[in-house]
């Protein structure tokens, strides 16, 4: 959604997920900070290189970590920063416990097709309808590859449909990587963005920019 804009990201460890088109070592190396370090390093970027359209939490999945977020949320408000949450979408009580100081929830959905994980087609809709009502802006990004079928952007989208049919939807094709060989190819994107359109105001195809940039 908002490709293009500068964003300072503030990656998180591990993920409760294992999607076959990953291309994060989230259970890789890491460095273990305290809250008060990291809000100073944020206040460091800020000021040699900001100023940034707003501070994302990325990961792995940052909700597993929702009780160092509520240390440093707070303080990142009070210096009037912009919050944007990119998550898997799985956890809703974690997201609960963040929704004050969040102010974009950028959520996937997880198709198992393309994942090679289990369903979660549940915990997506309890997510989407916790941030929807919160108020905040939301929107929703569901990576398709090759294999993804049309029945899953059917339930995706009634999923959306079913919640508010104004909250923007994403179709992201994946970038090969991995065991993930090809992308889908634009007859797919076009099925599935026509299928998309008639429940649903705004459909966008985006791609990996990241992926484009070399940035993983």
């Amino acid at each position: 959604m908002y490709v293009g804009l500068p964003h300072l990201f503030v990656r998180f460890w591990n993920c409760n997920m294992n999607c076959h088109y990953c291309d994060t070592d989230f259970r890789g190396p890491y460095q273990e900070i305290s809250s008060k370090e990291l809000l100073e390093e944020i206040q460091t970027q800020i000021h040699t290189s900001g100023p940034f359209h707003a501070i994302s939490l990325t990961g792995g999945e940052p909700l597993l970590w929702t009780k160092f977020l509520k240390q440093i949320l707070p303080d990142l408000k009070a210096a009037k920063q912009t919050i944007y949450l990119e998550t898997n979408g799985t956890l809703p009580h974690s997201l609960r416990e963040i929704q004050p100081w969040v102010d974009i929830v950028a959520m996937d959905i997880k198709p198992p097709s393309a994942t090679a994980d289990r369903a979660y087609w549940a915990e997506h809709a309890e997510f989407l309808k916790t941030a929807a009502e919160s108020g905040k802006e939301v929107f929703v990004k569901i990576v398709v590859t090759a294999q993804t079928v049309l029945s899953e952007i059917e339930q995706a989208v009634a999923l959306v449909a079913g919640v508010n049919p104004a909250i923007p939807f994403i179709l992201q094709p994946v970038t090969p990587w991995g065991a993930v060989k090809e992308r889908p190819s634009a007859e797919q994107l076009e099925q599935w963005r026509a299928t998309a359109r008639r429940q649903l105001n705004d459909v966008r195809i985006i791609p990996q920019v990241h992926r484009i940039l070399g940035v993983r």
